[in-house]
């Protein structure tokens, strides 16, 4: 799996900015600026700016569905932060500077729910799983198996793959853990790369329907899996 972000940036450029931030700041000074925040755990972020529009996302409608089905103190911490991102968009400084700050302290795991959570992708699988429900707790097993197990069920495309390198590493997914929901997300530069690929990816994945989320700056492939009685 790949880290993608609005802009393209690949995994190499977020890891050196991180790198470059944690230098800048001493113990010490880590340490006072932790005092001063009423969440301490969001110190790492280290930009009181961000900080606030973090602590605003605490009382959001979206946060408070999330807390009813989620119990993982970390998934809801990362939720958090992918709804940050989100308010973030049009700053990409900011942006890119947060998604540095998640990789470091979560890798590329964490900075993919992040994502998840950021593109609205969250949304719209909650919504599939509403359609398909059968019991509350199938329901939210499920959500907490695809925040757990991320890029085991999607596959995040950035600006420098190729239609082809799309095509394979999904292959590559489904044939290892053989989702019943298959997810493909490309962000700016990658989302023209996602949307070149869905013809060779409709023709492998047959057993599957599409559904898509698409706008100029994003295209995010839903695969469900059909099943077919007899």
């Amino acid at each position: 799996m790949e880290i993608s972000s609005e802009s393209g940036n690949p995994i190499e450029s977020v890891a050196k900015g991180a790198t470059k931030g944690i230098l800048e700041w001493t113990a010490e000074n880590i340490v006072k600026f932790a005092n001063k925040l009423k969440d301490k755990e969001l110190a790492f972020i280290r930009d009181e700016k961000t900080i606030r529009l973090v602590e605003k996302q605490y009382n959001s409608g979206e946060l408070k569905f999330y807390k009813t089905h989620i119990k993982d103190r970390e998934l809801l911490f990362l939720i958090k932060m992918g709804l940050t991102l989100r308010k973030l968009e049009d700053d990409s400084d900011r942006l890119t500077n947060l998604q540095e700050k998640i990789f470091h302290k979560y890798e590329v795991k964490g900075l993919h729910v992040a994502q998840f959570v950021q593109n609205g992708i969250l949304n719209r699988y909650i919504g599939i799983l509403i359609d398909e429900m059968t019991t509350l707790d199938k329901f939210k097993e499920n959500i907490l198996k695809i925040l757990q197990d991320i890029d085991k069920h999607v596959l995040f495309v950035k600006g420098t793959d190729t239609s082809r390198m799309i095509v394979q590493r999904s292959t590559m997914v489904l044939t290892s853990h053989n989702s019943s929901i298959f997810i493909i997300s490309g962000m700016g530069l990658a989302a023209e790369l996602v949307r070149e690929s869905e013809d060779k990816l409709k023709e492998l994945l047959q057993d599957y329907e599409l559904e898509k989320m698409s706008d100029g700056k994003k295209e995010i492939l839903f695969f469900k899996r059909v099943f077919v009685g007899g």
